[in-house]
């Protein structure tokens, strides 16, 4: 893990512009015509009560197409994304273009593994999910991006064109988040103060602004704490018995001390500035707070010093947060947090109401790790399968399954080389339905990892690549189409629909037909008016797959 729009998108996109000029990356993109097919009905006993965030559970809307509607030949093929461009007109918050990231390495089955920015689907993705409109569904944030003319890598992250600590940034994400029909964000946060923090708050005033009414809010947000931020000095809260400070270098008990006195101040900054805002993910009344752990120096169990210790004492801590954090604004009665660990121990992590399953890549051996995708089966330790089968034993517990293309750390300052292949979209499809195998009655939560980790390849910002291209054709009155394949792992549960349009001048188009996925297919052009026409045949696929159009084929009658 990395540290440190149809036109009536054109609403959500005037939002990311905030007045400016240069907005061109992020287009209005016609709507997609198909509702998601609904899910196989599967087996296993109902998932516990579901979470009820700022807006509570709403039904996904799918955006309808109409076939009066004329949109533009780039509307269909500029990105639509918040990440920025491979060429082309820089928007605002892009500083420099971001070409895609390759891994030249003999044998990787997906070489490019993090593409340039395209024109994504934004099917509803609740759609994929048994009794989908019940989950609430979450995108991780690495908000430590920054730009560095002099260098290859910021702050040791890759440099993506963008600083996430910046207006125009959150504003960008946060409209392209909700235009595919997530239910929020979730920010990984490095401690009081730190410009994670201030990532965080800037996507928190955006929320306010633009997401939410009143007590209610389409768009979330939550903390993943960084388990790292114990390494950093912070900004102090003054609470008495609570410490900024970093604990690097320390050893057992006065590690244990340190790291006690750190976690509280955190918590007391997270209870006044971030848990209190209406736009922040609470259940029944308590904010939700995942952690992404980093519990070394002392033991994970038995007695002090250790981290079974610590959540001991932070769970006391936590209990009575107005009457610990001392003054305002770090003593408000915000509720209780709600603490979700990590992976399968994390139902039984001291302090836990719940656990997230996060992606774990087997290694880095070509031959055989990349092809180890971890969904399944529930024999092994680290696969979704397991975590999932393990959370059925903790009714009472928050489960968040997970969904995520592949993984490829190449460029990682950390743990490089690691890998899962993406398998042409089908790893980021099955993981999302994974857990429609055992919660028919819908899952709490998913989240997905991540939406602009660079530096594994886990980001879906820029869009997946499924290995189609189409191509189209005309056979006498007819046009004919053909989706093309780059790999034997190109597959059609990738692909939501086929839309055919027309057009008189190659650059206005209208929607004349939809029709399933399918290898190939016709439309008749019968009825079509007198005159030379421009056709188009266009793939749409499923949430965050990169769409595809056919080069214009001219037809006359």
């Amino acid at each position: 893990m990395s540290r440190c729009v149809s036109l009536a998108l054109l609403a959500a996109f005037a939002l990311v512009c905030f007045g400016m000029s240069a907005c061109s990356a992020v287009n209005a993109n016609p709507a997609n015509s198909f509702a998601p097919s609904s899910p196989s009905s599967p087996s296993g006993p109902t998932g516990p009560t579901e979470p009820a965030g700022p807006t509570g559970p709403s039904s996904p809307s799918s955006p309808q197409s109409s076939s009066l509607s004329v949109v533009s030949l780039e509307s269909l093929t500029a990105s639509n994304t918040s990440a920025c461009p491979a060429s082309g007109s820089l928007p605002a918050w892009c500083k420099t273009a971001f070409t895609g990231q390759s891994d030249t390495r003999d044998g990787v089955l997906t070489p490019v593994f993090d593409p340039s920015a395209g024109n994504v689907s934004t099917e509803d993705i609740h759609g994929y999910l048994a009794n989908g409109t019940k989950t609430r569904i979450f995108a991780n944030f690495m908000v430590g991006f920054c730009i560095n003319t002099n260098s290859a890598y910021c702050s040791d992250n890759v440099e993506v064109g963008y600083t996430s600590n910046n207006a125009a940034t959150v504003g960008a994400q946060a409209a392209d988040l909700e235009a595919r029909h997530f239910d929020g964000g979730i920010m990984s946060w490095e401690g009081a103060g730190t410009s994670e923090d201030s990532a965080t708050l800037l996507f928190q005033s955006w929320e306010d602004q633009h997401a939410c009414s009143g007590s209610t809010c389409k768009l979330s947000y939550l903390i993943m704490y960084n388990g790292a931020s114990m390494n950093y000095n912070v900004k102090s809260t003054g609470a008495p018995g609570t410490s900024g400070a970093s604990c690097s270098g320390l050893t057992g008990t006065s590690y244990e001390n340190c790291v006690i006195a750190h976690i509280r101040n955190d918590m007391c900054w997270m209870n006044g500035k971030h848990w209190g805002n209406v736009a922040y993910e609470k259940l029944n009344g308590r904010p939700v707070l995942q952690i992404f752990p980093d519990e070394g120096v002392i033991s994970l169990t038995g007695p002090a010093p250790s981290w079974a210790d610590v959540w001991a004492n932070i769970e006391n801590w936590n209990n009575d947060l107005p009457q610990n954090c001392g003054a305002a604004p770090y003593n408000a009665d915000n509720g209780v947090p709600l603490i979700v660990f990590e992976n399968s121990p994390g139902f039984t992590h001291q302090d836990s109401s719940g656990s997230a399953y996060w992606i774990e890549p087997a290694g880095t051996n070509l031959a055989t790790d990349q092809f180890i995708y971890n969904i399944g089966p529930q024999g092994g330790s680290a696969t979704l399968d397991s975590f999932l089968a393990t959370s059925l034993a903790h009714p009472s517990e928050l489960v968040w399954t997970n969904g995520f293309k592949g993984f490829n750390s190449i460029q990682a300052q950390w743990g490089p080389g690691r890998i899962m292949d993406q398998q042409c979209g089908q790893t980021w499809i099955d993981s999302l339905r994974e857990s429609n195998n055992y919660y028919h009655d819908g899952v709490s939560y998913l989240h997905v990892a991540t939406w602009n980790d660079y530096n594994e390849g886990t980001e879906i910002e820029t869009g997946i690549d499924n290995c189609y291209t189409v191509s189209a054709d005309i056979s006498r009155s007819s046009i004919t189409w053909q989706l093309n394949t780059s790999s034997a792992n190109a597959n059609l549960s990738t692909v939501s629909h086929i839309e055919i349009y027309d057009s008189p001048d190659g650059k206005n188009l209208t929607l004349l037909d939809t029709q399933a996925a399918a290898d190939s297919g016709s439309y008749s052009l019968s009825s079509l008016s007198s005159g030379t026409h421009t056709l188009f045949v266009r793939m749409v696929g499923r949430n965050s797959i990169l769409n595809r159009i056919s080069s214009g084929v001219s037809y006359s009658n």
